[in-house]
């Protein structure tokens, strides 16, 4: 039974399960991908010329959240017969664990109406506003300025992973997110056993504590993106009540 070099991508469940897609170039000027719950036979289809492009389909893919693994064999019942992975030129070839991270998922619902419109873009202007007040208070990174320049160029990817070293204000974007979202918009974080993270700051210390950090250092941010409240100044009260009484 033959087999047949194709690029394999995967995706990461927020349970840690996953489900794989592959896909080759053939000399025909077709391609064809496999897909399936990792570890059982890939269903396949070719794609004809004038079909979606394979690399709009793997942008798509990727666009999802699923990750190159490298080329690997399948064979004409869709079975993986190979799985060794090929890592780009300069990158350590010996296989390392996937560092933790946390995950998440964004969906904008097709607009359908002008209120929809109205409700994603209001959510836009909220999203960017609250990146700048991120961004003064922790300064610049490389994630925001992605995340935020994919949001207004509307190529914004549907899941992700965020890392340790994104820092914490990864973290406080997504929860902010998730508290002014529109019912148009759903967004979900959850860590990676799969349990999930609320938009409640008080309730997620081990959240905070993946970023190295706990509830009263993120405060100031936490307060200004509307995910604490701000503490009442009781030194300004009573200093108000002495003008009045005396």
């Amino acid at each position: 039974m033959s087999a047949l070099a194709y690029d394999l991508y995967r995706f990461i469940n927020p349970d840690r399960s996953t489900k794989d897609w592959a896909v080759r170039a053939n000399d025909d000027g077709t391609y064809t991908s496999r897909w399936g719950k990792t570890g059982t036979r890939l269903q396949s289809k070719t794609f004809a010329n004038g079909m979606i492009s394979m690399r709009d389909h793997v942008r798509s893919k990727t666009n999802k959240g699923y990750a190159l693994i490298g080329q690997v064999l399948i064979d004409d019942d869709g079975k993986i017969t190979s799985a060794q992975t090929s890592k780009p030129q300069g990158q350590d070839p010996h296989p390392t664990e996937d560092p933790p991270c946390l995950f998440w998922r964004m969906r904008i619902k097709p607009q359908a109406s002008l209120s929809d419109t109205q409700a994603i873009g209001q959510f836009h202007a909220n999203v960017l506003s609250m990146g700048k007040t991120i961004t003064e208070i922790y300064g610049s990174s490389t994630f925001m300025n992605n995340f935020l320049q994919s949001l207004i160029n509307d190529q914004v990817s549907s899941a992700g992973k965020l890392f340790n070293e994104q820092g914490v204000a990864s973290l406080l974007l997504f929860m902010a997110m998730m508290k002014v979202a529109p019912s148009q918009v759903s967004i979900h974080l959850s860590h990676d056993d799969g349990v999930d993270i609320s938009n409640k700051l008080k309730l997620e210390s081990k959240a905070l504590s993946f970023f190295d950090t706990d509830l009263e250092t993120v405060r100031p941010v936490a307060e200004a993106l509307g995910l604490l409240e701000k503490r009442l100044d009781l030194s300004a009260v009573a200093s108000s009540q002495d003008d009045f009484y005396f």
